[in-house]
């Protein structure tokens, strides 16, 4: 009987490590969102890995390097970028997420709404999630 009760408080504890787990990866995929729209390249050049790999819905695939010059030669552009519908996985030190991002940007030719479906994969590193793909799996424009 003893040893069926270790078992279910370790599952239990297991359970609430890996919910905050999820949580702390969600908030980081958030801050992600957030630095985008502020231009916020410090905190992106940390969140992203050296080897990041972008895929976007057009096929074009974004080193960081060319992702960060992508933001940075955007800045004011974009309005918001709205995380919605995402589920979190975490397995030990890999995280993937998955969800919806609803993204409003100004450019001087146009303003463009649009929604992307996406999967991203993390590593965490000394306690810090690091972003090493994102995938565009599927995207709307709502003109």
């Amino acid at each position: 009987m003893a040893k069926n009760n270790i078992s279910i408080i370790f599952l239990l504890v297991s359970s609430v490590g890996a919910f905050s787990q999820s949580e702390d990866l969600l908030e980081f995929e958030r801050k992600i969102e957030k630095s985008v729209v502020e231009t916020n390249i410090p905190f992106l050049e940390k969140a992203y890995a050296d080897d990041f790999r972008f895929k976007h819905g057009t096929g074009l695939v974004d080193s960081k390097a060319s992702w960060l010059k992508s933001v940075s030669n955007a800045k004011g552009q974009y309005v918001s970028r709205v995380l919605d519908s995402v589920e979190v996985e975490i397995h030990d030190k890999i995280g993937i997420t998955n969800g919806k991002i609803t993204i409003a940007r100004k450019t001087d030719a146009a303003d463009k709404n649009y929604m992307i479906k996406y999967v991203r994969i993390y590593v965490r590193k000394k306690d810090q999630w690091e972003l090493i793909s994102h995938r565009t799996v599927y995207e709307i424009d709502y003109k």
